[in-house]
């Protein structure tokens, strides 16, 4: 059973985040907007109107996202369907050459800001070049790799059936996806706490191996638990 997971936006909890998932030797795919990033860390919004989410500076990604796959999340965070095409396809494109220059990777995915897409958005991000685009859409079982510049997950990381949808898919071997934002945990050492227990029991599940999110659209074969 493989399994993947990708976080949006290249916010300073992806730091603690990052620590979690090299300690458990999990894979992940990160996000970025790199377009509103400035030197110094800022504070982007703030989420449940109490918690102040920074963004890491473009110094600092990286080093924190070493030995990780960078997705495009578009520059500036537009939502693509509600603007102009042109405009949307300089944001997916300059995106895409903004991580093939500074993170070494050609080969990469996106993610729809607020999930935001109609079929005109898709040819955009197929002209752009990435390997697929994820929504905040469902799966129900199967993944639907048919369409991959509308890739759904298979849930967010605080659904709360994560598992019964996890345990669903092992059953017929598939291949499980969820997302998130680390934000999302308001800095909360107890839910950190439970993500880190989450990773390392899909990690320590002698069913399961991490992929990449791109591996599903590179022509890779199925690994081993260690490979």
């Amino acid at each position: 059973m493989r399994i993947m997971q990708c976080w949006d936006d290249g916010d300073v909890d992806d730091i603690r985040l990052v620590e979690i998932l090299k300690k458990h030797g999990a894979k992940a795919t990160f996000n970025i907007c790199p377009g509103g990033i400035k030197s110094e860390r800022r504070v982007a919004h703030h989420f449940g109107g109490k918690y102040d989410v920074y963004r890491l500076t473009l110094d600092e990604m990286p080093e924190v996202y070493a030995g990780f796959c960078i997705g495009g999340h578009t520059m500036t965070h537009p939502l693509l369907s509600l603007i102009d095409p042109d405009w949307a396809l300089t944001e997916l494109a300059a995106c895409k050459k903004y991580i093939a220059n500074h993170f070494g990777q050609s080969d990469c995915g996106m993610a729809y800001p607020c999930g935001r897409y109609d079929d005109a958005v898709k040819e955009l991000v197929r002209q752009a070049g990435y390997l697929y685009a994820r929504t905040v859409e469902n799966a129900d079982l199967k993944l639907n790799t048919d369409d991959p510049m509308a890739l759904h997950t298979n849930c967010h990381f605080l659904a709360p059936d994560f598992w019964e949808k996890f345990e669903a898919v092992k059953a017929i071997d598939g291949d499980f996806y969820f997302w998130g934002h680390a934000f999302e945990l308001m800095g909360d050492d107890d839910r950190w706490r439970e993500l880190d227990a989450m990773i390392g029991r899909l990690t320590d599940d002698p069913a399961t191996e991490w992929i990449d999110v791109r591996d599903l659209f590179m022509n890779h074969g199925r690994a081993g638990k260690n490979g």
